[in-house]
C-alpha cells in the first residue's frame, strides 16, 4: 500500500522521496530558464572562441605549439580546473542556501522577473509586503505567487548549481575525451575530423566553463553589495 506525499514531497508510508521529486529540480529551475540558458552569450562566445580556435589550429596553422601538445597533458590541466571550479561552485550553493531570512532574502523571494514590483518593509507586527507603485504594477494573486513563480533567489540558487554542474560535465567530457583519443596530440592532421571535432568540444566546453566562472563572482559580488546596502540603511547610514 503506497502512502501520499505530504507538503515536504516525502512518502508517509515509505523512506524515500515520491518520484516527482526526483526531478523537481528540473521542473523547478531548469525547464523556466532554459531557453534563456542556452541562447545565452556565454555559450555564443564559448562556441564562437571554439570555432576560430579550431579555424586557426587546422586551416592556417597558427598554433603549431598544440601539434606537439598531447591530449592527456590537457585534460589533467582541464580536470585540476574542473575540480577547482566544482568546489568553487559547491561552498557558493551552500552559502547561498544558508543566506539568513531577512529582508534583502525575503525581498530576493518576493521579487522577480515579469512580475511587479515589490518592497518589503517593517512594522511592529514583523515584516510586511507592499507593491513599490501599486498604482501602475499591483502585487499578483497569491496563487501566482505558487511553485511556478520565478524568483531571484531562484535565479541565485540556479546560477551556483547550474555552474557547479557545469564544472561536474566539463570534467566528466575531458575523460570521455581522452579515452577516445588515447595518445593523439590535440592538433593531429592525420586524424583530422576527429581531433578537430575534439578540440571544438574540450575548447567550447573550457571556455564555458571558465565564463560561468566569471558569472558566479558577478552574482556574489552583486549579492555582496546588495547586503552591504540593506545593512546600512538598517543602521541609518
Amino acid at each position: 500500500m503506497s502512502g501520499t506525499p505530504d507538503a515536504s514531497g516525502m512518502n508517509k508510508a515509505g523512506p524515500g522521496p515520491s518520484k516527482q521529486d526526483l526531478f523537481r529540480f528540473s521542473r523547478r529551475y531548469l525547464a523556466p530558464r532554459l531557453q534563456e540558458t542556452l541562447l545565452h552569450r556565454n555559450v555564443m562566445l564559448s562556441m564562437l572562441f571554439a570555432g576560430i580556435l579550431v579555424f586557426a589550429s587546422f586551416r592556417l596553422n597558427w598554433m603549431p605549439a598544440l601539434g606537439k601538445v598531447a591530449v592527456k597533458d590537457l585534460v589533467a590541466g582541464i580536470l585540476a580546473f574542473s575540480a577547482l571550479g566544482f568546489g568553487a561552485a559547491t561552498a557558493a550553493t551552500v552559502l547561498a542556501l544558508g543566506i539568513p531570512r531577512g529582508q534583502l532574502y525575503f525581498t530576493m523571494i518576493a521579487n522577480g522577473p515579469k512580475a511587479p514590483r515589490a518592497r518589503i518593509g517593517k512594522n511592529e507586527l514583523g515584516l510586511t509586503v507592499e507593491a513599490v507603485d501599486a498604482a501602475k504594477e499591483p502585487l499578483l494573486s497569491s496563487d501566482r505567487y505558487g511553485p511556478s513563480f520565478r524568483s531571484y533567489y531562484g535565479d541565485l540558487i540556479f546560477t551556483f548549481t547550474w555552474t557547479l554542474g557545469t564544472q561536474l560535465g566539463l570534467g566528466i567530457v575531458s575523460v570521455a575525451y581522452f579515452a577516445i583519443a588515447g595518445d593523439l596530440n590535440m592538433v593531429d592532421c592525420s586524424h583530422c575530423r576527429r581531433s578537430s571535432l575534439g578540440l571544438f568540444l574540450m575548447a567550447s566546453m573550457l571556455f564555458y566553463a571558465i565564463l560561468q566562472m566569471g558569472s558566479l563572482l558577478r552574482a556574489m559580488a552583486d549579492y555582496a553589495m546588495n547586503q552591504e546596502l540593506y545593512d546600512r540603511r538598517d543602521l541609518g547610514l
